[in-house]
């Protein structure tokens, strides 16, 4: 009878331990990260083998994660017979732990041939290290300078 007082007890007090050990001061991180896009502007205008510098501020209040960036066909069907496919492009790129605001300057290069010229979307997404993730979109427009309509 003694060992069951004593196990009890003991357990009791264990579990009143473990239960005021727990870190009531944490709040769970539901802020989306934020997007500044300085360049390119919508609708700016490039040519085959161009290279787009890509510009942003991101932030969050507690960490950044990763942010990719995303190139594809807002296409609206129109074709040329001398380009051969929608050019896409995607990238993912590590932010460096504990970064509350990163500068962002990526260069992609257009490919010279090989694709079609047309209206494209450029893309951001920004995850912070909680999951949030937050997005924007502009317009970019390639253009082939041998190619008259």
């Amino acid at each position: 009878m003694k060992n069951s007082i004593l196990k009890y007890t003991f357990v009791s007090i264990a579990a009143l331990f473990i239960s005021s050990c727990s870190d009531d001061d944490t709040t769970l991180d539901t802020t989306k990260p934020e997007i500044n896009l300085i360049s390119p502007k919508d609708d700016a205008h490039f040519h085959l083998g161009d290279d787009v510098l890509i510009e942003a501020i991101l932030k969050d209040e507690t960490e950044l994660s990763t942010v990719k960036v995303e190139i594809h066909s807002a296409s609206d069907g129109h074709q040329h017979k001398t380009a051969d496919v929608n050019w896409e492009y995607d990238a993912e790129i590590a932010i460096p732990a504990g970064t509350k605001e990163y500068t962002l300057s990526h260069k992609v290069t257009i490919p010279a041939e090989g694709i079609k010229d047309g209206h494209y979307h450029l893309g951001l997404f920004l995850i912070d290290k909680a999951g949030n993730q937050t997005q924007t979109f502009i317009e970019i427009d390639v253009v082939d300078e041998n190619h008259e309509h």
